[in-house]
């Protein structure tokens, strides 16, 4: 490296800096920055414990996706089997022969919290590594369930009411026209010849009279709303749960996980910031 010769404008004299005043003003500035290495350590240290931080995190919150999964797995196969089942209890349940009781029986929703319930004890061993005492909070009730069914047998009662007043009035219409056709055709032959046409049949579901049409409506409008009741049970459940899994889950690992760890970090942070401070107070 050449030395480099500067001269003061107005002045014959050179007045040239040497290499070796650059150097020990250099010294100077690095003899400052040995107090800062010393925090080498404890910022690397610093990162681990908040990597681990989010790794933990990480790891939970698949943990509760899938146990969310295999709660709604399970719940999906239970009420499937009821909604195959509806077909079967119709003409039953349309009859009278059964109750709205055999499609949702009174054990079938402590059933339905037992299997979810040790669903979700096993994925929090499994997380956690130890037994979490937890039980599942129950928003539907046998109760609720009941009122449910009883708004959809309400409509089935009315409904066999309809059906029963056409078929009457399908009778007497019959017998009517079949007594005018009598009175107005003097030929007994012609007369017996219309009847076996039978014009009711024509007649009458133009006017809106059908008890076929009326029992075919009931059958149809009876899947539908057994069908919405057990969706809107199903529904309520999974969210019910889904909601219970994340809090008990997050619960348990602020508790176990996250608490040790930012304990740990909020300590390194002070240290390495009082570490600083008194650095800065000795180079000053």
């Amino acid at each position: 490296m050449k030395l480099k010769k500067f001269e003061k404008v107005g002045n014959d004299k050179g007045k040239i800096t040497f290499l070796e005043d650059y150097k020990q003003s250099h010294n100077k500035c690095k003899a400052k920055i040995p107090g800062r290495i010393v925090l080498k350590k404890e910022n690397i240290l610093l990162g681990i414990l908040r990597k681990r931080q989010n790794f933990n995190e990480t790891r939970t919150i698949e943990a509760v996706e899938n146990c969310r999964r295999l709660v709604f797995d399970e719940i999906e196969r239970f009420f499937e089997q009821k909604e195959r089942a509806i077909i079967d209890f119709l003409p039953e349940l349309i009859i009278g022969r059964k109750s709205y009781s055999h499609i949702f029986k009174n054990n079938d929703l402590e059933t339905m919290y037992t299997r979810t319930e040790d669903i979700i004890k096993n994925e929090l061993f499994k997380r956690f590594h130890s037994s979490i005492v937890w039980q599942v909070r129950k928003s539907y009730s046998v109760a609720a369930i009941h009122d449910i069914f009883s708004l959809i047998q309400k409509y089935q009662e009315t409904k066999k009411r309809t059906v029963l007043i056409t078929s009457y009035m399908e009778a007497l219409a019959r017998r009517t026209l079949s007594d005018s056709i009598d009175l107005l055709i003097k030929n007994s032959l012609l007369a017996k010849l219309a009847c076996d046409i039978d014009l009711s049949t024509i007649l009458l579901p133009k006017l809106g009279i059908n008890s076929g049409s009326e029992i075919i409506e009931l059958n149809e409008e009876l899947l539908k709303r057994i069908g919405g009741a057990l969706y809107s049970i199903k529904v309520g459940l999974i969210r019910e749960l889904n909601n219970q899994i994340a809090n008990i889950f997050y619960e348990t690992h602020d508790l176990q996980l996250n608490t040790s760890i930012e304990l740990k970090i909020h300590l390194l942070e002070d240290n390495i910031a009082f570490k600083i401070y008194d650095t800065d107070l000795l180079e000053a």
